[in-house]
Formats: structure tokens, C-alpha cells, sequence
């Protein structure tokens, strides 16, 4: 068989297909990723506001007003927390669905290579038969 091209299989257009599905699924991946990373910044932010002490000498409403914000701080905290704790289960469940599509990606591409291997072996049957018949008539001629 000619080097450099290999023959097409009845299973390209799904490993073609699976390899797009897998493509996105990594995208989505990177995707929640970025989202946790983001969430978890915010939560680092969050903390860092809401252990500042903003009190300070002045009157009863002043200390209330900082009482206030910090009460608002600290929920901010909460909200950051959950936020992030949303964003890491959707990374995990994105590892998830990409590690199950990559298997199956896998699967297909090793599938794919054996059946190129067969196609490849029985083309290279079919010439040397060819090569060998061919020689055969020309000795029969002589």
C-alpha cells in the first residue's frame, strides 16, 4: 500500500463526532474552572473584608454603621462560600462528563486504528496476491 494515506473506515464520521463532543466537553471544563477560580478569589476578597476591623473612636451611630457593615460582610462571606462551594461541584461534575467522553473518544480512536490496521493488511494481501499472480502468468508465458 501507498505510504502516507491511510484508508477511511466506517467509523470516522463517530470518532470525528466523539472527538467534537469530547472538544466541547474540555471546553466546558476550562469553563468551570475559570468560574471556581473566579468564586474562589471572590471568597478570598470577601474574607479579607469582612476581618477588617473598621471600627474606630466616634460616635454610638458611627459604631453602628460599622456594625452594620460588617454584619453585611459577613454574609457576603456565606454568599461567597456557597458560591464557591457551586462552582467546585461543577468543576467535579465537568471532570466527570469530560472523563466519560474521553473513555469513549479512546475506545472509538483504538477501534478506529484496528480496523485502519485490518484494511490496511488486507490491501497489502491483495497486492502481493496481485504481485504474485502476476508474476505466475508472466513464468507461465515464457
Amino acid at each position: 500500500m501507498k505510504t502516507g494515506m491511510s484508508p477511511r473506515t466506517r467509523l470516522d464520521p463517530a470518532v470525528k463526532l466523539q472527538e467534537h463532543r469530547e472538544e466541547n466537553s474540555l471546553h466546558d471544563l476550562a469553563k468551570a474552572s475559570r468560574a471556581a477560580a473566579e468564586a474562589d478569589e471572590t471568597l478570598r476578597v470577601a474574607h479579607a473584608r469582612a476581618r477588617h476591623d473598621h471600627r474606630q473612636v466616634g460616635t454610638a451611630a458611627d459604631w453602628q454603621l460599622a456594625e452594620h457593615a460588617h454584619t453585611r460582610a459577613l454574609a457576603d462571606v456565606a454568599v461567597a462560600e456557597r458560591s464557591a462551594k457551586t462552582a467546585t461541584q461543577a468543576v467535579g461534575a465537568s471532570r466527570s462528563v469530560y472523563t466519560t467522553i474521553h473513555a469513549k473518544a479512546e475506545a472509538l480512536r483504538r477501534l478506529q486504528l484496528t480496523r485502519r490496521e485490518d484494511a490496511i493488511r488486507a490491501i497489502d494481501a491483495s497486492e502481493r496476491k496481485s504481485s504474485e499472480d502476476l508474476f505466475l502468468m508472466r513464468r507461465a508465458v515464457r
